[in-house]
């Protein structure tokens, strides 16, 4: 029995590519005709041979000419014959021949392979077998037609059973075809060896909820070895979660352990019979962390204070760790939104460039009630790019125009209010795995232009506006979901060439500059949202098996290296403009339903609840997400980009950190149970920081080492203004080119007054306040854009009331 490619070395041998690169004693290579011969990476594995018929050129290979990828399902080397990479004045005729077999003794001999296939007319692709030392020849088994990536065929030579010398080999004959590519060859008599067991089975359950703990590993501590994983069991409405089933080869009393993580582990003596099933039932314990009340507010002087105390009580059976951090940003929404919207149509989850459709129309914008705002259009109509944000500036790069794909890089300075042309990558792609690591933007995966994802890792550093590239992607994939968690890149599912839906995840690691796979997806997926929210990497939506809406949510521990589910989407989505902001994962259009749709939703791992977001006013999908909210870009159509950009104000905190006016008395301790701490919380608006009146809002955050999510806790303080002061506010226009007025983004108010000189920038929506002392009257304002004619005037602010002063800034 004989293993080619692949890690599985317990059936065979392993030949790694790179072993083949070096000459290997025992195998031959024929090549009759061949104008492009064989080199040493083109080398078979020991004992197997390539035969071209005369006049061929561009047999088996074992170089992947044209990077397609391992689209077997199998891992590592692998073969293939790749009549399309050859061109249209080469012909195949070529066979891979496996060594001599002795089959004396068996009873079922078999072959097996993993394999993709890609058919032509007038292309075949066949197994045949012989026994005569070639000289006659047995098809055994032929592709017919295309077959999917990832299929495993079985092939019985029953025929050839007791022969003492079989060769197999793997024909194909073309024209300017296409591929074959196999792996995992398995050649011999399977056996099966009955071993004498028990079954020990049962259900972990959690001491705290009683429900089933899922992921659980049951282990025998007399032999290790055995061992089995708790699960779900949604298809039997009579069988708890929780339940395992171990087979065991020791009988009598002997000790099993459940454990997992953040559970205090058990274990028990169970009684095994030879050919049985015994019952083994385990009940974890864990901490469980109350916090009350569920927040914190103050109304304070200018200058003042107050505090508020916190009780932090352990209700579980565990003991448990609690650590406090702080996390800003918190945003009450004003506004609606768009209405919801929805567009039946056949959106396809493939290359937009490969799979365009001409003579598609998308949907228009309409009125909305606040509060996404327009952002500076992008330079051109683009989708499938990948947007980032960094140091308070909006990075897209990559994408397709609706002629062609991209390798531009743009950014978006807010203040300024416009994007900019900065250096292009070497590749074109769409939709590649992406984000800032160490002020640097990462960029892997997507479609290149060979219509495969490209596994060339590009690197942008905007100090030296230049990239550079790190290691390739072992398995690169386009439509994944992807974010960056604690300074690593994570690519997780994604699409092929031809189709979409893999459970394969992976993560880079800059410091090393290495790939290492994590935890399989737990089911098939591309096209979902991902972002990291308190050290943990949470996912949700996107296209399943078959394209099918996903619903899904769940949430990867790096620690743990495992995923886990949470509650459902409220409605599906694939395709959406997403990112992670102030702690929580944030969704806005996309398609559900065979309908592209401008539907937003928000998930809060603390509450683990979904809540529905505003709505944008135009419904896109395949475009880009960034901190702030941004939403940049995108198809309203297939293969129809827009350069629209728009902006959900207020979520712009990506992280933990500390917060000047917010203190605890302590912030991390540990409980036993049914123990509790108090803790103080003060609320201090005296700090130079606080420099406005008006409300700040922030959260406090409650990490555990138990198996539950401790909801936030909100807090607010709201700054009243000393009686002296007063407030001027206003709204910055700036004339257009059509004889009308827009918003002024990033204009320059400057208020100067006998005591001192305040320079304010106007936001996205061209507005700006400032509260000051009436003791500063008058007040003289400049206002100033580059293009338009400066303007001054005077103003006078009164006690305890807001003056308003809007402006229109000409052209020059």
């Amino acid at each position: 029995k004989v293993v080619v490619g692949g890690s599985d070395q317990t059936v065979g041998f392993q030949v790694p590519v790179d072993s083949w690169a070096t000459s290997t004693p025992g195998y031959q290579v024929h090549d009759t005709g061949a104008t492009e011969p064989f080199d040493a990476t083109d080398a078979p594995p020991t004992g197997w041979s390539v035969v071209n018929a005369d006049d061929t050129e561009g047999g088996w290979q074992f170089d992947d000419p044209s990077n397609r990828g391992n689209g077997t399902g199998g891992d590592g080397a692998f073969a293939i014959v790749d009549s399309d990479h050859f061109g249209g004045a080469a012909t195949q005729d070529t066979s891979l021949v496996t060594p001599v077999y002795d089959f004396t003794g068996k009873d079922n001999p078999e072959l097996a392979f993993n394999t993709q296939y890609q058919q032509f007319n007038n292309q075949t692709a066949e197994v045949e077998a012989t026994e005569d030392g070639g000289k006659t020849w047995t098809k055994v088994w032929t592709a017919g037609s295309s077959i999917l990536p990832g299929q495993r065929i079985t092939v019985p030579l029953t025929d050839f059973a007791g022969k003492s010398a079989v060769r197999l080999r793997f024909h194909f004959a073309s024209h300017f075809g296409w591929w074959w590519s196999v792996d995992n060859v398995f050649i011999g008599d399977r056996a099966v060896t009955p071993t004498p067991g028990a079954l020990v089975v049962g259900t972990v359950s959690d001491a705290n909820t009683s429900t089933g703990v899922v992921g659980a590993t049951v282990t025998s501590q007399d032999k290790p070895t055995e061992q089995a994983a708790s699960v779900a069991t949604p298809d039997d409405p009579n069988l708890s979660d929780g339940y395992y089933s171990l087979f065991s080869t020791t009988f009598g009393s002997h000790s099993f352990t459940a454990a997992r993580s953040k559970y205090s582990s058990q274990s028990k003596a169970v009684k095994v019979g030879a050919d049985s099933a015994v019952a083994a039932d385990f009940t974890l314990k864990a901490g469980n962390i109350t916090v009350t009340p569920g927040s914190v507010a103050a109304t304070v002087a200018w200058g003042g204070s107050k505090t508020q105390n916190l009780t932090v009580k352990n209700t579980g059976g565990a003991p448990a760790t609690v650590k406090l951090g702080e996390q800003s940003g918190a945003f009450t929404q004003q506004g609606k939104g768009a209405a919801l919207r929805t567009v039946k149509g056949e959106f396809t989850p493939l290359s937009s460039k490969a799979h365009a459709k001409s003579g598609t129309a998308g949907p228009a914008a309409v009125p909305a009630d606040g509060p996404w705002q327009t952002a500076p259009d992008f330079p051109g109509a683009i989708m499938d790019n990948a947007v980032s944000a960094q140091d308070g500036k909006v990075y897209s790069a990559f994408g397709f125009t609706g002629t062609a794909d991209s390798k531009d890089m743009y950014v978006l300075d807010p203040v300024a209010g416009g994007w900019t042309k900065l250096a292009s990558a070497s590749d074109t792609r769409e939709d590649p795995a992406h984000g800032f690591i160490d002020g640097k933007f990462y960029a892997v995966g997507g479609w290149a232009a060979s219509g495969n994802p490209d596994a060339k890792l590009e690197i942008y550093d905007p100090g030296s506006d230049s990239w550079t590239t790190g290691a390739s992607a072992p398995k690169p994939y386009a439509g994944s979901g992807s974010a960056v968690l604690d300074g690593k890149l994570y690519m997780v599912g994604g699409c092929g060439a031809d189709s979409c839906g893999t459970t394969d995840a992976s993560v880079y690691d800059p410091k090393s500059d290495s790939w290492s796979a994590i935890a399989a997806y737990p089911e098939p997926i591309a096209w979902q949202a991902c972002g990291a929210v308190d050290d943990l990497l949470y996912c949700a939506g996107g296209l399943g098996s078959g394209n099918s809406d996903v619903s899904h949510t769940y949430v990867y521990d790096p620690g743990a290296d495992s995923w886990s589910p949470l509650a459902d989407m409220p409605a599906p989505q694939w395709g959406s403009a997403y990112t992670a902001a102030n702690g929580q994962l944030l969704l806005a259009g996309g398609v559900g339903n065979n309908a592209l749709t401008n539907r937003s939703q928000a998930f809060d791992p603390k509450a683990g609840t979904w809540s529905a977001l505003p709505n944008p006013t135009v419904p896109t999908y395949r475009g880009g997400g960034a901190p702030g909210f941004y939403k940049v870009g995108g198809g309203t159509a297939p293969s129809t980009p827009t350069s629209k950009a728009e902006l959900l104000p207020g979520y712009d905190q990506t992280g933990s950190g500390d917060i000047t006016w917010l203190g605890e008395s302590t912030d991390q301790f540990t409980l036993q149970p049914g123990a509790k701490a108090t803790v103080t919380v003060s609320l201090d608006a005296s700090v130079p920081e606080v420099t406005q009146p008006g409300d700040f809002t922030a959260a406090l955050t409650v990490g555990t080492d138990t198996p539950y999510s401790v909801p936030r806790v909100p807090v607010s303080l709201h700054v009243n203004p000393p009686k002296t002061w007063g407030k001027i506010t206003g709204t910055v226009l700036g004339a257009t080119a059509s004889g009308g007025t827009a918003p002024l983004a990033g204009a320059t108010v400057q208020i100067d007054s006998w005591a001192s000189t305040y320079t304010l920038t106007t936001a996205a929506d061209g507005t700006y306040a400032l509260w000051l002392d009436t003791r500063n009257n008058p007040l003289t304002v400049i206002v100033a854009k580059d293009g338009y004619q400066p303007t001054v005037t005077t103003v006078k602010i009164q006690k305890g009331a807001t003056v308003t002063s809007n402006f229109t800034l000409k052209r020059k």
